[in-house]
């Protein structure tokens, strides 16, 4: 059984992935420590992916106990609000309580339907319908899930119709991210001074989420993933630590380091004292960037080996370059890099084989699409991409 522990981050994702392909069993802690942490959820999202598609009869233990039920009923409404929660109940084959007792998925579904309903039907220019996506989630300001093969495959608040051509616009996404920040006053105050960097970010929400639809659907031969889902989150975090707490991790990258240093000056230098930051994530659980470009699968390592997989996922930034046949594609990521540049930001990206990261702080729109490795160390294949874009708000 692979036991998931309390502080859950990318170094233990990293050293558990391996475990978790030969591991039928999860247990997953009754809470995470989450404050200050960054894409920790689409993190978790991508290994319970991961996981459940290299185990038929994979199942979580919880730390539930059989005579609780107060105990019980906590437990499954705090996973039923939250992306990983919901991810939780709709991959895995069972759930079990710590003597091992059953936990019937009905019960636990009871639990994450109103979420799942509030995201389908939510009023992207309301407020108060987009905050029920995430109901009591602190710093989460909007939340959505597509759960392929259900109902809730297509959102009725995302799409016009059942289709993946049919996502609604980026002027929709526009209000999708006003709306979803109006009721935090300091980041609603962020937006209205320059109200470019509204745009900007729903530009990123927008072609990422887009991208799910060309890359996260399906596979090589063109048959829809079975269990797949895709994601997105909007989050705030706010610390008036050290630039070192700001991750919720330790790092022994130079790069990534400097850029955090980099937004503490930031902040200081403009008399502000508490950091606030964006973060906007989003996970699938497709085929990853380089296969879907390439067509071609990575353990065919002859033909694509890490270096060439690494040169893909960047080619994928470029503007002109796409999978997809459409006159229409080729700009999306381009228009990312442009906008992470304006910006100041950073973006992390799990996909195959590979983690790679960039900071924006020193580069601009004419750079070379270039990312830097997040480590040297040879990394487990991972099911889908996960990405991480972190902003400062600072006008």
């Amino acid at each position: 059984m692979l036991t998931i522990k309390k502080a859950f981050n990318f170094e233990e994702f990293e050293s558990t992935l391996s475990l978790a392909k030969v591991e039928r069993q999860i247990r997953l802690p009754t809470q995470f420590s989450h404050t200050g942490k960054w894409g920790i959820d689409v993190t978790l999202i991508q290994l319970l992916l991961t996981w459940a598609r290299a185990n038929e009869t994979a199942e979580i233990k919880t730390y539930i106990e059989d005579n609780d039920a107060v105990g019980r009923s906590k437990q499954l409404s705090d996973w039923g609000k939250r992306l990983f929660g919901i991810a939780a109940l709709y991959l895995t084959k069972g759930l079990v309580t710590a003597q091992g007792t059953p936990i019937p998925k009905e019960e636990y579904s009871r639990y994450c339907t109103p979420v799942l309903r509030a995201m389908n039907y939510a009023d992207i220019h309301s407020e108060a319908e987009l905050s029920s996506t995430s109901p009591g989630s602190s710093g989460v300001a909007a939340q959505f899930v597509c759960l392929h093969g259900s109902r809730f495959e297509f959102l009725n608040s995302l799409y016009h119709s059942p289709s993946r051509d049919d996502l609604l616009s980026r002027k929709d996404f526009s209000f999708l991210v006003k709306s979803a920040l109006e009721s935090v006053p300091t980041y609603a105050d962020f937006l209205n001074q320059k109200p470019e960097i509204r745009d900007h970010l729903a530009n990123l929400i927008y072609e990422l989420f887009q991208n799910t639809n060309d890359h996260g659907y399906d596979d090589l031969d063109g048959s829809v993933f079975k269990s797949n889902l895709r994601a997105f989150s909007i989050k705030s975090h706010s610390v008036v630590e050290s630039h070192k707490h700001l991750s919720g991790m330790e790092s022994n990258n130079q790069q990534f380091n400097e850029y955090l240093e980099f937004c503490e000056r930031l902040f200081t230098q403009r008399g502000i004292k508490t950091q606030r930051f964006l973060e906007l994530s989003i996970v699938d659980g497709g085929l990853g960037y380089a296969q879907k470009l390439k067509g071609k699968p990575l353990d065919e390592l002859d033909k694509l080996d890490l270096s060439a997989e690494r040169q893909a996922t960047e080619d994928c930034f470029k503007r002109g370059v796409s999978s997809k046949s459409s006159q229409s594609r080729g700009e999306g990521l381009d228009e990312v890099w442009k906008a992470l540049c304006e910006l100041n930001g950073f973006i992390r990206l799990r996909t195959g084989r590979l983690c790679l990261f960039q900071t924006f702080h020193n580069r601009t729109a004419d750079d070379p699409r270039a990312f830097s490795l997040w480590t040297n160390d040879a990394l487990e294949q991972v099911s889908g991409t996960a990405v991480t874009i972190i902003i400062p708000c600072v006008s």
